[in-house]
């Protein structure tokens, strides 16, 4: 790609109303692809990181479309796929993503026909930047331009979510193609969009879809199985918690009975007076007089 003069790492720490917060992303941000061809020619490929960290709502805006499974009003899936680029601005940026009408009229969202500004934590202070195309406030739908020198004067006003990691050179190219009035004179068209995921991601990814697989083709009779296998170990679950407490609770009373004082008991010779047993301590004195 194109040494564009200016590290990225640098151009996130110039974002202004970011306070001294740490810039770089906390997790593991989502990467799109564009392929794009002109006038015909073999698609290049230009590939975006996503602020999802900074603009969670028009990030996933830009990822479904990207992926093209989400499905729109008309029943159709929204999908950038087959979406021109509509207007070259020469050393300004170029704009796409119109994928109803295809001319920068049109647009739609996943959340409907379009969705208000998330923020504008980020401003375009750096070539390369992937900000929302809109009609005035709050009008955000599809459409996306990049940025091929810093625009400040579209701070406030347009939402960046995103920043071109890899294919800067081929934005740069398209910036300079044959135009009127704003308009390519050659088609510059998306052959192609997606999310590029990491090993871990893909396999994670597999695996999911493998399980929902096998659940999909489980008879009805393994599934009964699965269920009773579920209420067994979460009844086993239950009764382990049940009798770790009353082993708890019996401890702390062993360990309460022998901390208390022992106090001892005085036992006393019961003395038979009255009744029955009347006079007979005196019997036992008269029995000796008598043998004398």
């Amino acid at each position: 790609s194109v040494e564009l003069g200016i590290s990225w790492t640098d151009s996130l720490r110039n974002m202004a109303d970011l306070g001294e917060e740490e810039k770089e992303a906390p997790h593991q941000r989502a990467k799109c692809f564009l392929d794009i061809a002109y006038a015909g020619s073999q698609p290049d490929r230009v590939l975006i990181e996503l602020f999802d960290d900074v603009t969670p709502a028009t990030c996933e805006n830009f990822r479904r479309i990207c992926i093209g499974d989400f499905t729109g009003k008309e029943g159709k899936k929204l999908h950038y796929k087959g979406c021109y680029f509509h207007r070259v601005v020469q050393d300004f940026m170029i704009q796409g993503g119109d994928i109803t009408k295809n001319n920068g009229s049109g647009g739609e969202s996943i959340y409907g026909p379009d969705f208000k500004d998330e923020n504008f934590l980020i401003r375009h202070t750096v070539p390369g930047l992937l900000s929302m195309a809109n009609a005035g406030k709050h009008t955000n739908s599809s459409q996306f331009f990049i940025t091929v020198k810093p625009t400040p004067w579209l701070d406030l006003k347009h939402v960046v979510f995103g920043r071109v990691i890899e294919g800067m050179d081929v934005v740069l190219a398209l910036n300079r193609v044959s135009t009127r009035n704003d308009k390519p004179t050659q088609p510059i068209v998306i052959v192609d969009s997606g999310e590029v995921m990491d090993v871990k991601q893909a396999e994670e990814l597999k695996k999911q879809v493998e399980q929902e697989e096998r659940d999909k083709n489980k008879t009805e009779m393994e599934k009964s199985h699965d269920r009773v296998r579920a209420a067994r170990a979460k009844i086993e679950k239950d009764c382990t918690e049940v009798c770790d407490d009353v082993t708890s609770a019996v401890q702390q009373g062993i360990k309460r009975s022998t901390t208390l004082e022992k106090v001892p008991v005085q036992q006393k010779k019961p003395r038979l007076t009255g009744g029955m047993f009347a006079g007979l301590e005196g019997d036992e004195d008269d029995d000796d007089e008598d043998d004398e």
